[in-house]
């Protein structure tokens, strides 16, 4: 962890001008779970082909992903260690998605699909995912994005199998309550073969700088703050209950330039 502060830091001094808009997103994460004595650390790099303006404050760009762009991901969980890839690629109006779980192992728990985009505010695609350990799954999903004002939106996401026995509902909320004041809300419902729970996350940030959130996680409290170096750097803590007796806390940083 100490390594990973000092390249972030680094990068963050050799970029402290850099303008708003951002093409490269790259976050570290630390995950210890109380109980289980158990380490988890995820890297990942994000590019995109086109600046992306962020929206009143520094982590949110817009709802919906619209231009071509690729992600790289390492996970290590102390027993499992692999590298994945995301991407999306527009041509006009039309965009084409790819993901590997595991970059070491092409062969299986791999996505390919495709999508149609609507007016920069409405996605449709259909993705088919091949796995492992289970049968083939054929997705559905629909994104939009509504602008209610200049200082606000809502965006939702539906995606569901193709049989409608898995399915799940996302709703984001976007506020600018005035000076430097925001209010964002996340909500989850999930409904499967297994379970069937709602989550939400509501974060209030008391300037550019500084946020802090409360929610629910399969019922179980949830607890983040966040501050923002500046807008090409900032820093999460989140405390989760992931059951009655099992705690975890998660450390994160992020740099986009």
């Amino acid at each position: 962890m100490k390594l990973l502060t000092i390249i972030f830091l680094s990068i963050v001094t050799s970029y402290s001008y850099a303008q708003p808009e951002k093409t490269w997103f790259n976050q570290a994460t630390y995950t210890k779970l109380e109980d289980a004595d158990t380490h988890t650390l995820q890297v990942s790099t994000h590019y995109y082909f086109a600046p992306q303006a962020y929206f009143w404050v520094w982590d949110d760009f817009g709802y919906l992903d619209t231009d071509s762009n690729i992600r790289l991901t390492y996970n290590n969980d102390e027993r499992n260690v692999f590298s994945g890839m995301e991407g999306e690629l527009f041509i006009a109006n039309w965009f084409a998605t790819a993901s590997i779980e595991d970059l070491g192992d092409t062969s299986d728990n791999n996505t390919l699909g495709l999508g149609y985009l609507f007016y920069d505010s409405l996605k449709l695609s259909v993705r088919h995912q091949r796995q492992a350990s289970g049968d083939d799954i054929t997705w559905l999903q629909g994104q939009l994005n509504i602008d209610i004002d200049t200082n606000s939106y809502v965006g939702t996401t539906l995606v569901s199998d193709d049989e409608f026995e898995n399915w799940q509902v996302e709703v984001r909320y976007f506020r600018h309550l005035g000076d430097q004041k925001y209010f964002t809300l996340d909500l989850t419902h999930e409904n499967s073969n297994s379970k069937n729970h709602n989550n939400f996350i509501a974060n209030y940030y008391f300037n550019q700088h500084f946020a802090l959130g409360l929610g629910s996680n399969e019922s179980h409290l949830l607890v983040e703050g966040k501050y923002f170096v500046n807008h090409s750097f900032f820093v999460k803590a989140r405390y989760q209950e992931q059951s009655d007796d099992e705690q975890s806390l998660e450390m994160s940083m992020q740099a986009q330039f």
